[in-house]
């Protein structure tokens, strides 16, 4: 079902470019493989579980997976890599975007374009000609890179022999410190280094504003859409697992179908219109998880009236804001937050029941008359 589903949305946000376009979607356990030797004519999107490229696009590609993603063709145009794991050891002539936890260019790779790479931990040892881009929280460098290289990471490692054309300009809380061998043809800078953090009555004091004003937004969206506020709340608790398998999907495929929208030109007031939606979704998600959290620990009995969704608004937004200001909680319980919050929303939409509405006598069907006894 979820496959019919996304080659449906991208059809329909794809009309104008369709019959040059190739979508492949796999299923959640399976692998799509490119052998060595095939190639793709027209630009194409593959998701899967595991994506394995070993042959050549003559255009654009797009890479979608779960798991891993293994590149070791040619790609005449630009790739964009999506994953979990990336590992990057062929040929790209256009510009290269990667995202995913752990993020590698081996010896054997080379980009003739620009370079824009997140993630947690990015290995980098291949040859690029343009510029770089790299945001992570562990980095390491090697091999040759013919343009300036920007980088902000928590740690950085330069390995001996690296080659620079450019500028090396960098984001980090430590000096850098580099081995002799390393060639860099421009100047060395540490930039925009990264302010230490505020004290903890400033987090608070901060917090309790954004506080406020979730609860400004959460009361009319109780208000107003409270059969998909209970349904969202009630697929948390009786779905958890499919409510964070539908949040994953929700994130990696939002901006993907926007950025697809846009592109056609007429469906840029429509890609606008997904965005809004998206970042309300994004936002919402919180919501949803204190209403969750203040539900679980404010157990009312009876029928739940306006006033004591309320009370459980607060109590879960209260909670949640308080954590966040707490050091070093945010980055452990905002993620997982806005998964969950963004899949029961999710499914409280689509799954949402209809009210049946009643019709006006007039256009209700006739009954037939019984028929006369006999004389």
């Amino acid at each position: 079902m979820k496959r019919i589903l996304s080659i449906l949305c991208l059809s329909c946000l794809l009309p104008a470019v369709a019959p040059a376009y190739q979508i492949r979607v796999g299923e959640t356990t399976n692998a799509l493989v490119l052998p060595a030797g095939d190639q793709i004519a027209e630009e194409a999107l593959w998701a899967a579980n595991s994506v394995i490229i070993q042959g050549t696009t003559a255009r654009d590609l797009w890479l979608l997976a779960t798991a891993a993603i293994r590149f070791d063709g040619e790609s005449s145009g630009d790739l964009r890599a999506f994953s979990a794991s990336t590992t990057i050891g062929g040929t790209v002539q256009g510009n290269l975007l990667g995202y995913a936890n752990g993020l590698q260019l081996t010896t054997n790779s080379a980009v003739r374009g620009e370079v824009a790479l997140f993630g947690a931990d990015l290995i980098c040892e291949g040859d690029v000609a343009g510029d770089a881009r790299l945001f992570a929280k562990s980095a390491t460098l090697g091999g040759r890179w013919g343009g300036d290289v920007r980088i902000v990471a928590d740690e950085i490692r330069i390995a001996p022999g690296t080659r620079i054309a450019g500028d090396l300009v960098y984001t980090s809380s430590k000096p850098l410190v580099y081995d002799a061998s390393v060639a860099i043809g421009g100047t060395v800078a540490q930039r925009n280094v990264l302010p230490p953090e505020a004290p903890l009555r400033a987090r608070l004091a901060r917090h309790g504003y954004l506080f406020l004003a979730a609860l400004l937004v959460g009361m009319p969206f109780v208000g107003f859409f409270p059969m998909v506020a209970g349904g969202a709340v009630r697929k948390l608790r009786v779905a958890p697992w499919r409510t964070l398998l539908a949040g994953l999907a929700t994130l990696l495929f939002g901006p993907l179908l926007i950025a697809f929208a846009f592109v056609t030109i007429v469906g840029i007031p429509l890609a606008l219109m997904l965005a809004a939606l998206y970042g309300a979704l994004l936002y919402l998600s919180h919501v949803v998880i204190a209403l969750w959290l203040g539900h679980a620990l404010v157990r009312a009995s009876g029928p739940q009236t306006f006033a004591r969704v309320l009370s459980a608004l607060a109590v879960g937004l209260f909670i949640l804001y308080f954590a966040l200001a707490i050091p070093g909680i945010a980055s452990f319980i905002a993620f997982p937050v806005v998964v969950l919050g963004s899949g029961a929303l999710a499914l409280a939409f689509l799954q949402r029941s209809f009210i049946p509405v009643a019709l006006p006598p007039s256009l209700l069907p006739k009954r037939p008359e019984p028929p006369e006894p006999p004389a």
